[in-house]
């Protein structure tokens, strides 16, 4: 199992925006749909003001870029959600790359387990 963290900034103006369609009633089951088909086991979004830190999961991130890069609905997804942000990755899908600055993970637990 691979994991990373990494930071976004939102614009002020669409800080309500992001945070409703988060919402479960809210976001697109497509993109949870493609989610799972790109193999990612978890994904956890945490606030603080602006900034938000992405922490996920997948047997293989880069492989699981990959498939979500070239997902119609996941890439207009992305495509609206990096329109909010002052600070976004940038993103190949086509070869599942990732460039963003990551944020060490200095302690994971998770059912009894140190995963770090």
């Amino acid at each position: 199992m691979q994991f990373r963290a990494y930071r976004m900034r939102l614009k002020k103006e669409h800080l309500k925006d992001y945070i409703k369609v988060h919402k479960k009633e809210k976001i697109w089951k497509s993109v949870v749909e493609d989610m799972v088909k790109a193999g990612f086991k978890k994904m956890i979004i945490l606030q603080s003001g602006q900034d938000l830190i992405l922490f996920e999961e997948a047997e293989d991130l880069k492989t699981a870029y990959s498939y979500y890069g070239k997902a119609p609905e996941s890439q207009r997804w992305d495509d609206m959600i990096s329109e909010w942000m002052e600070i976004y990755p940038e993103f190949n899908g086509i070869s599942g790359e990732i460039v963003f600055d990551e944020i060490p993970v200095i302690f994971y637990y998770q059912d009894g387990r140190l995963l770090h």
